[in-house]
């Protein structure tokens, strides 16, 4: 008997997914908690799943990937369980496949080949269209990405002439060369259900779902890491204690978002304040008339 008929023992019922994945846990000697600590999916999930509940689980999407992970954990088939897990969740019983009688077509019925090529011509150049509509769609979000990563330079007009200060007044002190930045760990977060990869030199660090709560925190040894996230809006990143902007439009994939440090740091960088002079400061208009 394949694990596809597999009968429950209480209702004599095919079991359903939770069942056979509940059976295989508990025959290996695992825990939720244990599960849900090596698949990173949430333990409420997984009870739920288990219950056969599925009123309280994210989109059949997630949910299906979640059935995927899980069972491979187990050494189960995972797409079989994921597929049979879309069926149940969409309230569908399973149709066993029947084999229909070949009946040869109708030759006045048959479309002619003329028809059916140019059917075929029509669905490429529609199909070419539509890419070429994507691809230039999306140049302006890069344009404007690349614009914000650039510091607005500031001409001289935009401030205004340094006033030189009386005698004996007090000199403000010299600005340092450099200015402090925030330093820390890179710290990826999701207020919402996320998926997300990170990669440093084609190599994946780190492709899953970030669910609330969780967090990726990139290496500090990564040399160019970079990230697609899937939902831009509900993706957070943290460089230590300083928040970074959203990296995206929220309803756009965001695709090989740079994490080094100072380019994260450059989007959250306002324009340095113009210098005023001081209030109680003498102009030499005023000094001179008053001699």
């Amino acid at each position: 008997m394949s694990g596809e008929d597999e009968i429950s023992e209480t209702t004599g019922t095919p079991q359903r997914v939770g069942e056979k994945l509940r059976a295989a846990r508990e025959a290996q000697g695992l825990t939720i908690e244990e599960i849900a600590s090596s698949t990173r999916i949430p333990k409420r999930h997984l009870a739920t799943i288990e219950n056969g509940d599925y009123d309280g689980l994210p989109a059949p999407t997630y949910s299906a990937g979640f059935i995927k992970s899980w069972a491979r954990r187990l050494g189960l088939d995972g797409q079989a369980l994921s597929d049979q897990f879309r069926v149940e969740m969409g309230g569908l019983s399973v149709q066993p496949s029947q084999s229909l009688p070949y009946e040869p077509a109708d030759p006045r019925r048959t479309p002619p080949a003329g028809l059916a090529l140019l059917a075929l011509l029509i669905a490429v150049v529609v199909g070419l269209g539509y890419l070429y509509w994507r691809g230039t769609a999306e140049q302006p979000r890069e344009v404007a990405a690349a614009a914000t990563d650039q510091a607005a330079p500031v001409t001289s007009a935009a401030r205004p002439a340094a006033q030189p200060a009386p005698a004996g007044a007090a000199q403000p002190p010299a600005p340092t060369a450099t200015t402090a930045q925030p330093t820390g760990p890179v710290v990826i977060s999701a207020t919402q259900d996320v998926w997300i990869k990170v990669s440093d030199s084609g190599k994946t660090l780190f492709m899953n779902i970030l669910h609330p709560g969780d967090h990726f925190q990139v290496p500090a040894d990564a040399v160019a890491p970079l990230m697609t996230t899937g939902r831009p809006g509900y993706t957070t990143v943290m460089v230590g204690q300083t928040p970074i902007p959203t990296l995206g439009d929220p309803d756009r994939i965001a695709k090989d978002v740079s994490l080094k440090p100072a380019d994260l740091l450059a989007r959250a960088v306002a324009p340095p304040p113009a210098v005023q002079p001081p209030a109680n400061a003498v102009t030499p208009v005023e000094n001179k008339a008053g001699t």
